[in-house]
Order: structure tokens, then C-alpha cells, then sequence
């Protein structure tokens, strides 16, 4: 099984961390990105080991798992403008993301996993990363984990030290994160990525975060100090001089045929989305990476799932369905 990802070794770290820094200076060779792809690439086998494993802990629970590799735009956009310093170092490079029906479940799922795995890998994000507890300004609410493999025996000991980041969420939280990518991608937006580049857009999405929260999950979001009835009033407001959300609406849901197989390649064409199945890992990463490098604005990702409709639940953004979303918001907003 080890012989269908890529190992640890290609390059060094430190010409993989020169090559990041050539992206983060706008003056990278296809060289430099085949070295940032391969070591992306060689979490796949970190990736899979978890995803696996939390697929034991999950057993029947009615909980959508999925797991990705992170986009080389993605990775490029990160190291261009700082969020990232370095790519060798990226914890998020391969990441697992579990949507829960409540915060409840949720919870109690992410103690029982840190109990079953603290002793097996590294925890390397302690307090880091509890979005519910502190959500983000934007209105990004969720919690993250990172670990760090590690395994005494071959073949996996040769993926030692490569991080891997859980994230969790409700379906509620994902709704809203859902909604910002594709109103990002509709209207040529940076709301996920930019701050204080639209001010009026941005507090629009962190006030549907507060109203979301406190009446889908009775906690509070990013604007815990203004009252209901201040929340409902602005994003009213705000709605009527933007017309965000009734881009949103107007959107039909894309529909494109799942194959039948857990490794898949999502890719936007045009204004249709195409959905590739391959028969083992190595071969779906090297189908993306060739769009990749020759289409750098091309909306491509390697992702893996076992069943079909896990796809469509985890990656609405790439189906452009942001029903649930919409759902979520106060009655006046939702006609």
C-alpha cells in the first residue's frame, strides 16, 4: 500500500523551503512548484493513515468525513502574502475535515479521538486553534488539531515528522464556510484570504456567522456585544446595498457524476465542474499536477472519500450549493 504515495526525500528541506520562498517572491522556476508539489504530495500517506483511523472512531456515526491536499494556488497564496513563512513548514498541507449535526457531538468525538491518539502521534497544536471558544474575525468558527506522525516501525516510519490537520466542524459552521468560498468565487472576492479589503462585504458574512451561532447552535460568534435585533437590522442593510446573498440564491447547485472510486480530482472547466476518478492516489496527484502547472489559474484538487455523496456534503463550494446556508439565515434574508 506504502508503494501508492510519495515518500519523504526527493528534495532537501532546504531546497524545498528556497522553492517556497521563489513562489513567495513571484519568481519561481516549474521547478520550484514541482518541488513544493512533491513535498505537498508526500503527506498523502500521513493523510490516508488518518483518515483511516478516524474512520474506526467514527464506526456508524452519521458524521461526513473527507480528506484533501491543499491546492497549489492555495500554498502559493499563503506564501505570497505571509500567512505562511515557509512551505517545509506548513502544518496544513494535508488535512482531514469531519462535519458533525452539533457542537455537542462534535465535542465529545474530537475528547474521544485526542484520548485514542495523544500516546500514538504528537499534538502539535495545543490551544491553538478553538474557533469556537475565539472565532475569527471573519466569522470562521470550528476547531482544528494538529499532529505530527509518528510510527517505530517501516514502511511508515519514513513519513515521520509530517503534519496532518483535523478539522472540525457542524454542519451549521460548514454552511457559512460553504457560502463565503462560493460568494468569494462569484464575485471575485478575497473575504476568506483578505482583510480590510471590503469592509461592508466582510462585516456582512461575520454578522450571518453571529446570527448562525446564536440561533442555530445558542453560542455566540465573532460579534458577541451587538443585541438581535442590531444583527438582524445591519445584515438587512447590508444585504440591500451589496446584494450578496441574492447572488447566492440565484445560483444553481452544479451537478456532475461522482465515479466510483475514493480517489478523486475536482476541477472546474469553463463554468462546468468535472469530477475524475483514479485507481490509486499516485495517479490522481499526478493528474492534478500536471493542471496545475500548466493551467496556474486553473480550480483543481485532490481529494479522497469513501462514499460519493461525502463529497457533495464536504465540498459544496465546488458544487456551488449554498442551500443550507441560506437556510440558516433570518426569514426576511431567505425569501
Amino acid at each position: 500500500m506504502s508503494d501508492s504515495f510519495v515518500k519523504p526525500g526527493g528534495s532537501s528541506k532546504v531546497e524545498i523551503r528556497r522553492a517556497g520562498d521563489a513562489i513567495a517572491a513571484g519568481s519561481a522556476t516549474r521547478r520550484d512548484e514541482e518541488i513544493v508539489q512533491e513535498w505537498r504530495d508526500c503527506h498523502a500517506y500521513v493523510l490516508n493513515t488518518f483518515q483511516g483511523t478516524l474512520r474506526r472512531w467514527i464506526r456508524a456515526r452519521p458524521y461526513v468525513l473527507v480528506q484533501r491536499l491543499k491546492r497549489l494556488n492555495t500554498v502559493r497564496d499563503k506564501l505570497a502574502t505571509g500567512r505562511a513563512v515557509n512551505v517545509s513548514s506548513m502544518h496544513d498541507l494535508a488535512g482531514c475535515r469531519i462535519i458533525f449535526p452539533s457542537v455537542q457531538e462534535l465535542l465529545h468525538f474530537r475528547e474521544e479521538f485526542h484520548t485514542g491518539t495523544r500516546s500514538a502521534h504528537e499534538y502539535a497544536s495545543a490551544g491553538k486553534f478553538d474557533y469556537l471558544a475565539e472565532p475569527k474575525s471573519t466569522g470562521y468558527r470550528g476547531m482544528h488539531d494538529v499532529f505530527k506522525y509518528q510510527v517505530a516501525a517501516a514502511p511508515g516510519n519514513a513519513w515521520n515528522g509530517l503534519r496532518v490537520e483535523i478539522q472540525y466542524r457542524t454542519l451549521a459552521q460548514h454552511a457559512w464556510a460553504t457560502a463565503v468560498e462560493i460568494s468569494d468565487l462569484i464575485d471575485n472576492a478575497r473575504v476568506k484570504f483578505d482583510r480590510g479589503v471590503n469592509d461592508a462585504r466582510e462585516h456582512l458574512f461575520a454578522l450571518a456567522s453571529e446570527y448562525i451561532a446564536r440561533n442555530s447552535e445558542g453560542m455566540r460568534g465573532p460579534l458577541p456585544d451587538l443585541t438581535d435585533e442590531q444583527i438582524e437590522e445591519e445584515l438587512l442593510h447590508l444585504e440591500n446595498e451589496l446584494g450578496v446573498l441574492g447572488r447566492l440564491k440565484a445560483l444553481v447547485a452544479r451537478q456532475a457524476e461522482v465515479p466510483k472510486s475514493r480517489n478523486l480530482v475536482l476541477r472546474f472547466s469553463g463554468d462546468q465542474l468535472q469530477v475524475l476518478g483514479f485507481n490509486s492516489p499516485k495517479k490522481a496527484m499526478i493528474a492534478r499536477n500536471q493542471v496545475e502547472l500548466e493551467e496556474p489559474d486553473a480550480d483543481v484538487v485532490y481529494i479522497r472519500a469513501e462514499k460519493p455523496n461525502e463529497i457533495v456534503s464536504a465540498f459544496r463550494n465546488y458544487f456551488r450549493d449554498a442551500k443550507g446556508f441560506l437556510d440558516l439565515l433570518p426569514p426576511a434574508l431567505r425569501l
